[in-house]
């Protein structure tokens, strides 16, 4: 049996899932006796040319200074319509070529471009193709005539109006392997070195620093909480990162883009970040309440307003208003203990093989 995972590097989300497919596979080859189970990943944007690198580099500027555009992109139905689906068969035409020449048995998407290649693929083959939506929300494009099944992290995200009729699982969306059994919050401290007896508040710049950290920096010095920042795939903002840590005084310390983030969301009290879907389900499956600022707007802003209303999390929108949250938050550790609770019962950290066992089981190698 051979399953090719598609993805696109659009942001990190899309990736992430795509690595936590990677890792059922793996593990299910041995778990389930699936040894014939062989698999290989196309990422479109490290495969593609010109166009998908530009497309890539622009929706990285829209995330850190274009989200005015990106809103009316976001909301305009007509991109999701019949004219424009045919222009973007056209854009994929040759990723297609490229998967026929594979030949798998099945495609499993983690993005909507993708899912696109996977259909045209399965209208040619017959072969299924198996989509994987990475936010709790569900844009119009994710959905293409032709997809064998879709994968999604709620209940409520199964019944919004692009997927109606549609045959939908309640999986989750999809976690690395560190997810699926992440230690205690005492373990992963003593592991990491962080204290024991103090707030531990974890912050996300985001993968392209898209996150205004500073000022939250500076303010939660003076809480006297432990300070946790993940700095992000870019070296610059790392370093700015760094400097600004020793020259101001803050406590805690400063990652790069690192694997193990199951460990330090383990050890961490409270989670600040943009609301991707597959950062907001990595914090739901360890139980990790979320403060949501800076989100982009359409999809992040809605995963934030799904999840604060499922009472996992709040939308501080920004870093001003999310200050005043995490303060009276560190006040009221009541709250943020039923948010915790809350965050764990909405959380699949099993996803990637519930995924996994239920799309094998409809697979039919030829």
């Amino acid at each position: 049996m051979r399953i090719l995972v598609l993805t696109a590097r659009y942001g990190s989300g899309h990736l992430i899932a795509a690595r936590g497919i990677v890792d059922a596979l793996k593990y299910s080859g041995v778990e389930y006796a699936l040894s014939d189970v062989d698999f290989s990943v196309l990422d479109i944007v490290e495969s593609g040319g010109v166009t998908e690198k530009a497309s890539s580099r622009a929706y990285e500027i829209l995330m850190r200074r274009g989200h005015g555009i990106w809103k009316i992109l976001y909301n305009a139905q007509a991109l999701a319509a019949s004219p424009f689906r045919r222009l973007y068969r056209f854009q994929v035409r040759n990723f297609v070529r490229m998967v026929e020449e594979w030949n798998p048995d099945a495609v499993i998407s983690t993005h909507f471009l993708t899912s696109l290649i996977g259909v045209m693929y399965t209208e040619r083959t017959g072969k299924p193709t198996f989509t994987v939506i990475t936010d709790f929300a569900v844009h119009p494009l994710w959905v293409w005539e032709g997809t064998r099944r879709y994968y999604v992290g709620l209940e409520r995200t199964a019944q919004e109006e692009p997927l109606r009729g549609k045959d939908v699982v309640v999986s989750g969306i999809p976690l690395r392997r560190g997810f699926w059994n992440p230690p205690g919050r005492e373990e992963a401290r003593r592991e990491l070195g962080y204290p024991m007896n103090r707030t531990v508040v974890l912050i996300s710049a985001g993968s392209y620093a898209s996150v205004k950290v500073e000022p939250l920096l500076a303010k939660l010095r003076d809480m006297g909480v432990f300070v946790v920042l993940l700095a992000g795939r870019k070296k610059s903002a790392y370093d700015r990162f760094i400097r600004f840590y020793k020259e101001s005084g803050v406590e805690g310390v400063v990652y790069p883009f690192v694997d193990f983030v199951p460990k330090i969301m383990a050890a961490s009290d409270l989670f600040v970040t943009k609301a991707g879907g597959v950062s907001v389900a990595e914090a739901l499956a360890v139980g990790l309440p979320m403060v949501f600022v800076n989100n982009m707007p359409g999809q992040e802003e809605m995963n934030a307003r799904i999840i604060e209303e499922e009472g996992a999390g709040i939308n501080a929108c920004t870093p001003d208003k999310a200050l005043k949250v995490i303060e009276e938050l560190i006040r009221k550790p009541q709250r943020l203990k039923v948010m915790g609770k809350r965050a764990r019962s909405l959380g699949k950290p099993d996803a990637s093989l519930r995924i996994i066992r239920d799309a094998v089981s409809l697979i039919v190698p030829g």
